[in-house]
């Protein structure tokens, strides 16, 4: 079976799972839609009553509406107009993607009762334009007029709020509000009136959230960014893109840039949404595709993931140039934002089946990302009522996401911890192996020469270290008489009762052939040193028993002492050798060492 014929199957069967996903959202979503298309009809014949200030009054209820295309209206065009005003029949509050202005009218009627400062907090930051005029008795009131909105500088506002609010203090009485409202982007417009206290305990509630939110943010955002210069592993680099940017989408979506960061810049906000839009977008393409290793499974798809987070870049570029407006670049970063999960899928799906826990957790995320991501696309395109469910699903769901995203990003940190354990285990053997005697599992003459330093850097006169060499006699009879095997038999044996006269602290060590080296440290004096050495001897010239049956061995030893004879290893085994040498002259089986002229 071809590669693509698996994705097929694979793509088929994970998008069955998601369009069940999709459709429960969908129903979910219905519900505002229809629950608003029931409350459209006649306009209200009674204002809407302010008595008590205890309580929060929805305004929506109260509204009509009139549509300005062109959005050139005057107040004074719009009051020759008042008597065609109509009912709204969009879901709640939510007019979608409208060019023009939407003026929204009501009336109210403000009791005794309910005397003092109210405010008209129109819950959208998002909105570009957003103007109030108060009617008394149909004319204007200059006093109560009030402008705001995302479009210009926070300056401009009665109150440096994150989303518009409008305080008002009238007199007892009926007004008629007019409010004008405008966008680039969604005509979404949640009203109503609401007391300062009652207002400040559920703002400072919601920026308790938020920040929690914009906090977990900026900890993914800073995990990623130290694993990846610790790691030095793209994939923690492409994750913190797409945090960053949709973290400082939400951050922009809410109303806390303008708020707190960037309150007289506004064209900030107007290229912001689009281009963080875009940048996790490029971030989400190159993750996606390196976490899945969507290259090992079809290089081409790789290539399109790679296309896909290049046209996000581009996009993104030519906006903040001003190449291209903002609804062009909304439209961009509507495709781009969904685009990665579903070219994905098939591989996530196939990851998945391969037992690959890490797009299991993928799989969820999107799930998740899915409803919050459906959902306001809903409420974009104006087909759901503008509810603090809807307006809020996109941040719960890709917070959720970023956080599943964050088990993916620790399993490929115990991966890359796994693959460097292996790593120093296999270089450790390979260490091992070069630096051992295969036969004896003593060191060889390069384990020595590595080994020795530390040891020497220790010497002083009052605590020499030795450094015996020792040649086996009579170890060639037994090769030519018992074969090859039984000397092998000697040499290891030879090696056993060596390693088992010294500390585990001290070298022992096979150079080759016959010969042996033997260091020891911390030594009073020569004569302790020629002690070890009678000792070593001792130890070999005892019978050994083979297989073949008892045979014995003596030693010739030479042996050097540190600092007195020399500080490098290769000065001292040239004296143990010249002293091993006279020892072999002088008749075998003796200990020996080269006295200084």
């Amino acid at each position: 079976m071809t590669v693509w014929c698996r994705l097929r199957r694979a793509w088929t069967r994970a998008t069955r799972y998601w369009l069940r996903l999709l459709l429960v959202t969908l129903c979910f979503g219905m519900w505002p839609a229809l629950e608003a298309a029931s409350e459209s009809g006649a306009i209200a014949s009674e204002p809407l009553l302010l008595n008590d200030r205890h309580h929060v009054v929805d305004v929506w209820p109260a509204v009509s509406v009139l549509y300005d295309e062109r959005g050139v209206w005057t107040l004074d065009d719009v009051r020759m107009r008042l008597p065609n005003r109509e009912r709204p029949t969009v879901p709640a509050a939510n007019f979608g993607e409208r060019r023009g202005a939407v003026w929204l009218v009501w009336e109210i009627e403000l009791r005794s009762s309910a005397l003092g400062t109210w405010l008209l907090d129109v819950g959208n930051p998002q909105l570009d334009l957003v103007d109030l005029q108060v009617l008394h008795d149909g004319h204007p009131l200059p006093e109560a007029a009030q402008r705001a909105g995302d479009g210009r500088p926070l300056s401009w506002r009665a109150l440096p709020t994150r989303t518009h609010v409008l305080p008002l203090d009238l007199a007892p009485g009926r007004y008629t509000l007019v409010l004008r409202v405008a966008s680039e982007g969604t005509v979404i417009a949640p009203i109503r009136f609401v007391t300062p206290d009652v207002y400040h305990q559920g703002e400072d509630r919601v920026q308790l959230v938020q920040g929690i939110s914009t906090g977990v943010m900026l900890c993914l955002l800073l995990y990623s960014l130290t694993q990846w210069f610790s790691l030095r592993d793209r994939l923690f680099l492409y994750y913190g893109l797409s945090v960053f940017g949709i973290g400082l989408y939400l951050f922009s979506y809410n109303g806390l840039g303008l708020q707190h960061l960037w309150g007289e810049h506004v064209w900030v906000s107007a290229v912001l949404s689009p281009t963080c839009v875009l940048l996790s977008a490029l971030g989400a393409f190159l993750f996606i595709d390196r976490v899945l290793d969507i290259r090992g499974l079809s290089p081409r798809m790789s290539r399109v993931m790679h296309a896909g987070a290049l046209v996000a870049a581009v996009s993104a570029v030519l906006l903040v140039t001003d190449v291209i407006g903002y609804r062009s670049a909304q439209q961009v970063a509507k495709l781009m934002g969904q685009l990665p999960m579903f070219l994905a899928l098939p591989f996530a799906w196939m990851r998945w089946r391969q037992g690959d826990r890490a797009a299991a957790y993928v799989f969820l995320g999107w799930a998740l990302y899915a409803v919050g991501g459906v959902t306001m696309a809903r409420l974009v395109n104006g087909e759901v009522a503008a509810t603090v469910y809807t307006m809020n699903a996109l941040q719960v769901g890709s917070l959720l996401e970023m956080v599943l995203w964050l088990l993916v990003m620790g399993m490929r940190v115990e991966q890359l911890r796994g693959a460097a354990e292996l790593a120093t285990r296999d270089s450790d053997r390979l260490r091992q192996l070069a630096d051992t005697d295969a036969l004896t599992g003593l060191l060889n003459r390069r384990g020595l020469h590595a080994a020795v330093p530390p040891l020497l850097a220790h010497a002083h006169p009052e605590r020499l270290v030795a450094l015996y060499l020792i040649d086996l006699d009579g170890f060639k009879q037994i090769n030519d008489r018992l074969g090859h095997d039984a000397g092998d038999a000697v040499l290891v044996e030879a090696g056993v009762r060596l390693r088992r006269q010294v500390r585990e602290a001290d070298l022992t060590a096979r150079t080759g052939g016959d010969e042996f080296v033997v260091l020891v440290g911390d030594l009073p004096n020569d004569a302790a040193a020629r002690r070890i050495g009678a000792a070593l001897q001792q130890a070999l010239v005892a019978p050994m028993l083979l297989r073949t049956g008892p045979c014995a061995v003596g030693a010739t030893i030479g042996y050097a002492l540190s600092p007195v004879d020399g500080w490098d290893v290769v000065e001292l085994m040239r004296r143990a050798d010249q002293a091993m040498y006279l020892g072999k002259q002088s008749g075998k089986g003796q200990v020996r060492r080269l006295v200084p002229a």
